[in-house]
């Protein structure tokens, strides 16, 4: 049976076709409702927190926006292309290449 779409049912169709959404969810398989952490779950959790997202490489990193010349840039992705380097890998080697000598 073909239902109707939501924008073309009645009030009462309505009402009825979203009556499943009108329970808790559950947080599990087992249907049981969620409930907060504990002490020892809350420590597991902000362990595996920490770990998620990029490795923190030196100090961490902070983004800043640079301006370049448009040839510049291009070719300086192509050479990181070929050199298997992103962006960011390119730029931070040529600055400490510059400042140690």
């Amino acid at each position: 049976m073909l239902k109707k779409p939501y924008d073309q049912m009645t009030t009462a169709e309505l009402r009825e076709a979203t009556k499943a959404f009108d329970r808790e969810l559950a947080a599990g398989p087992d249907g049981l409702p969620g409930r907060p952490l504990n002490a020892a779950e809350r420590k597991q959790w902000e362990a595996v927190r920490k770990k998620m997202g990029r490795p923190k490489v030196g100090k961490g990193v902070k983004r800043v926006m640079i301006s370049l010349e448009a040839g510049l840039l291009k070719q300086s992705d192509l050479f990181a292309r070929k050199h298997q380097l992103n962006r960011s890998q390119m730029i931070s080697a040529g600055l400490r290449r510059l400042m140690a000598g």
